[in-house]
């Protein structure tokens, strides 16, 4: 199966994880719809980190220790725009559950490509390999 189809997968699992703790924590724990969101995005990038680790990048080794904070803090570029374009999106409308929802559809899908050229080239390499 090819990388990238996989790395959509993944990304599919890791925009259900975020959408539903955006939900949560702001329906639920009262947090707003920023604070919510960047709680979401780190839930979500471990989710995902783990998943690609296992499923899409699983021939480039065990990887080194530092790889989650590697991957989160590159991950967290496209995770940048991705908010930028879901907050962008919230100023545009409202704030009623179906634009959060499409707010994060739209910010997940304008990092994905970002993401996953930054996870092959720099996250999830060989040993040796990427240097």
């Amino acid at each position: 199966m090819n990388k990238f189809f996989r790395f959509c997968l993944v990304g599919a699992v890791g925009f259900v994880t975020d959408f539903g703790a955006l939900y949560l924590a702001t329906q639920f724990f009262g947090l707003n719809s920023l604070g919510g969101r960047m709680l979401s995005f780190l839930i979500a990038a471990t989710v995902t980190w783990k998943l690609n680790r296992h499923f899409t990048f699983v021939q480039a080794g065990k990887g080194s220790g530092g790889e989650w904070l590697r991957y989160l803090l590159l991950t967290s570029v496209g995770g940048g725009v991705n908010i930028l374009v879901y907050q962008v999106w919230l100023w545009l409308t409202d704030h009623r559950a179906v634009n959060l929802f499409i707010g994060v559809a739209l910010g997940s899908a304008v990092a994905l490509a970002f993401n996953f050229m930054l996870s092959k080239r720099l996250v999830f390499v060989k040993p040796n390999e990427g240097q």
